[in-house]
C-alpha cells in the first residue's frame, strides 16, 4: 500500500461515518413523523375539477428543462417524469377552510411502484441521482404560490446551499425528504391546488372556491 492510499484510509472511515449518522438520525426522524401522521389520522382532502366560478389568487409557471450538458439529459428526463407523477397527486386537491395541506400526506412515498424513477436531486449544493429526484421543483412552485395567495406556511424548508444559476427564492424555496422534510401550509379560505405540466413548463396555481 502507498503513502497516498494510506492518507486517504481517515478520509473514508471518516465518510463511512458521516454515512451512517446520516441514515440513523434519518430513520428516527422517519419514524418521528411517521407516528404524528398516524396519530393524526388519514388525510381528509377532497379532489374536484376546477368550476367556472372559481378566482385565481396566484399563478406559477417554470420551464421543465434547462440542461445544456447532453451526459445529464437522462436525469433530466427522470426529473420531469418525477414531476408528473408528484403533480398528478396533487392537482385538483381542495383544502376547506383552516385545513393544512402537506405535500408528503398528499403525494406519497416516491417509489418505483408509483412511477417515479432516477432523476436529479440536489443535496448539499450537489446533483446526485435519486428515485423521486426533481420532485422539489414542484415544492418550490407550490411554496411560491401559497405564499402569493398569503396561506399560512406551516413547514417549509430552505436548500442548506443554493447552487448559482439556480432559481431558489430564501423566501419560498421549499425542498423535501421522505417524510420529515415537508411542504405544509393552511387556509382560511376553501381553495384548490392546480399541477399540470405542458410540454415544455410546470404549472402550479390556487384558486379561491366558492
Amino acid at each position: 500500500m502507498s503513502g497516498g492510499e494510506i492518507a486517504l484510509e481517515p478520509r473514508r472511515a471518516h465518510a463511512a461515518r458521516g454515512r451512517f449518522v446520516f441514515w440513523a438520525k434519518s430513520r428516527l426522524l422517519i419514524l418521528r413523523r411517521t407516528v404524528q401522521n398516524l396519530l393524526a389520522g388519514p388525510p381528509r382532502l377532497q379532489r374536484a375539477a376546477l368550476p367556472a366560478g372559481a378566482r385565481l389568487l396566484a399563478h406559477d409557471e417554470h420551464r421543465l428543462y434547462s440542461l445544456a450538458d447532453p451526459r445529464e439529459r437522462a436525469l433530466e428526463l427522470g426529473k420531469v417524469q418525477n414531476l408528473r407523477v408528484a403533480a398528478a397527486a396533487v392537482d385538483g386537491l381542495v383544502l376547506a377552510p383552516g385545513e393544512t395541506f402537506s405535500f408528503w400526506r398528499a403525494a406519497g412515498r416516491p417509489t418505483r411502484a408509483k412511477g417515479y424513477v432516477t432523476g436529479r436531486e440536489l443535496r448539499l449544493g450537489c446533483m446526485i441521482p435519486s428515485v423521486g429526484g426533481g420532485i422539489c421543483q414542484l415544492t418550490n412552485a407550490l411554496s411560491r404560490v401559497a405564499h402569493r395567495a398569503g396561506l399560512e406556511i406551516v413547514e417549509r424548508h430552505s436548500h442548506s446551499v443554493h447552487p448559482e444559476g439556480f432559481f431558489i427564492d430564501d423566501a419560498t424555496d421549499a425542498t423535501v425528504f421522505w417524510n420529515y422534510v415537508d411542504l405544509r401550509f393552511r387556509s382560511e379560505r376553501r381553495v384548490r391546488i392546480g399541477a399540470v405540466l405542458t410540454e415544455t413548463t410546470l404549472v402550479v396555481r390556487l384558486d379561491a372556491l366558492a
